[in-house]
């Protein structure tokens, strides 16, 4: 058997609902080849992409391997133990799983009894194995036949999609593993490795920093964009030149270059800008592929187990829900409010295992003009009608009898930006990354310690119902080490000399 080390990933294709596996074979010990651009195709819709989970993938019984960081709903402020009510064991056996997450543990794949709980390396081993084929994709695609035009723009939208996927999972990887982007430090902080060639090299990894990270990001994201410019859009589930746009409005936020931020936001609303009205919304399941909003999606949707009765562990948090106000339509058609909890049924669909919509990797309008509206606000009083605008925009469509406010400015009008921000993109995979880079910029930074209850039950005979049996209080101040995940044990163990995310244990108050 081969050994495997960081990144010595041979591409072994199972079977899918895209029959990969029956062009694409080991060569010369790490080499892979195929006869067409189509089966180069095949392969990024089979192995490129994230992977939907099956049905039952999704729950407290599973590790769900076709899960992606699932816990970034819970590290932040969007969620909290529901402590009353009907016990859940199952919601118990949920709790744990997430515990060294949900509490900012130094080890994050531990429950409070030091028992394994969500695998720690699974999402850097997913994402990885991702990069791994857009890298086979990347060289083979130039060997390729080309007859006609149509061969020739086909390359290009395998091209440009590959470049895109790379980009995006080396973003959500520095996201994870690396500190937030700062100006004034990301020369010296380190994020992840970076690997481009398809080959399996026996060697050392070392990170690369925050800055080279971010620098190959953009090198693929804008590279995608001329790929991908002027072709059709497949569906919602395939990279396009409108996602592409939005990323890099995203990309650039977080860097803080806002001339570049506006820039991209407004490309991507100059192909889409559609958004719902919820003044005449009559749906139940608000995000679909159907939906205009959405402009991208990949990955499934953990939410709906995540969060519901049924689990009987996490509920939407107070601390979230506190923000809607009475005419802010987004209460009715994001949550549902049973006796015990309140939950985000009707924002993304309920269904364990739901493949319609990601929760996590989900580009939709609603962002790019949120985008366009922070970054045009950072940009000073020539730009504050264009982030007013942008603001208002959403508000008009989400708030019942809503009347413009025309007077923020400045600092006010960035805070309102960002709280919008939070109401409309909860549960979607930014707040806890939105929480991060806000500590770290320059010109209105923003800082908030969170915090987050464990609670278990047990029987009690006398009143024959369950009480609470233990219940504790954690903190994550600021710049607390544990704002960034640490690096999986594995990869430390196979790359000797490779430097942690240190993290201290973390004892509730």
């Amino acid at each position: 058997m081969k050994r495997y080390r960081f990144f010595s990933l041979i591409v072994l294709l199972c079977c899918t609902s895209v029959a990969c596996n029956d062009f694409l074979t080991e060569y010369s010990h790490d080499q892979a080849y195929v006869q067409s651009y189509s089966d180069l195709d095949e392969l990024i819709i089979g192995s490129g992409y994230m992977k939907c989970a099956g049905t039952y993938d999704y729950t407290y019984y599973s590790t769900a391997k076709e899960t992606y960081y699932p816990y970034v709903h819970f590290m932040a402020d969007e969620t909290e133990v529901r402590n009353t009510g009907t016990y859940d064991y199952n919601g118990e056996s949920f709790l744990k799983m997430f515990y060294g997450f949900y509490t900012w543990q130094k080890d994050v794949d531990k429950d409070h009894e030091g028992t394994v709980g969500w695998t720690e390396n699974q999402d850097w081993i997913n994402l990885y194995k991702h990069i791994n084929i857009t890298n086979i994709i990347l060289s083979q695609i130039d060997n390729q036949t080309i007859q006609t035009e149509n061969d020739q723009e086909n390359v290009n939208r395998i091209k440009g999609e590959a470049h895109f996927l790379r980009g995006a999972y080396y973003f959500v990887l520095a996201n994870l593993y690396g500190k937030p982007y700062s100006p004034t430090s990301a020369k010296t902080d380190l994020a992840v490795p970076i690997k481009l060639t398809e080959n399996i090299e026996d060697k050392v990894y070392t990170r690369a920093t925050v800055e080279k990270t971010y620098e190959q990001v953009l090198e693929d994201l804008v590279t995608a964009e001329k790929y991908l410019k002027g072709q059709s859009r497949k569906s919602v589930t395939r990279a396009g030149h409108t996602a592409t746009c939005l990323l890099l409005s995203r990309v650039y936020l977080y860097m803080q270059n806002y001339t570049e931020a506006l820039k991209w936001a407004k490309a991507c609303l100059e192909e889409q800008g559609s958004l719902t009205d919820l003044n005449d919304y009559q749906g139940t399941t608000f995000l679909t592929q159907t939906n205009p909003e959405v402009v991208f999606t990949m990955g499934g949707n953990f939410v709906g187990t995540g969060l519901s009765v049924g689990s009987g562990a996490f509920t939407v948090s107070n601390d979230l829900m506190q923000w809607y106000t009475e005419d802010d339509l987004r209460k009715q058609v994001f949550f549902d409010s049973p006796k015990e909890g309140v939950y985000p049924y009707k924002k993304a669909s309920k269904k364990s295992g739901s493949r319609d919509i990601s929760d996590n990797f989900i580009l939709r309008t609603a962002e790019a003009y949120l985008n366009l509206a922070e970054a045009a606000a950072c940009l000073g009083n020539e730009y504050t009608t264009e982030a007013l605008d942008a603001y208002n925009t959403i508000r008009e469509r989400r708030l019942a009898n809503y009347t413009e406010d025309r007077s923020l400015t400045g600092k006010d009008l960035v805070e309102a930006i960002r709280l919008e921000r939070r109401l409309e993109l909860c549960f979607e995979g930014h707040r806890w990354f939105d929480l991060r880079r806000y500590m770290v910029n320059e010109l209105y930074p923003q800082e908030k310690t969170l915090t987050n209850q464990f609670v278990l039950f047990k029987y009690d005979y006398g009143i024959y119902d369950y009480v609470i049996s233990l219940q504790r209080t954690f903190e994550l101040p600021p710049h607390d080490n544990a704002w960034v995940l640490p690096i999986p044990q594995t990869e430390l163990e196979s790359n000797y000399g490779m430097p942690d995310n240190p993290r201290n244990e973390r004892d509730s108050k």
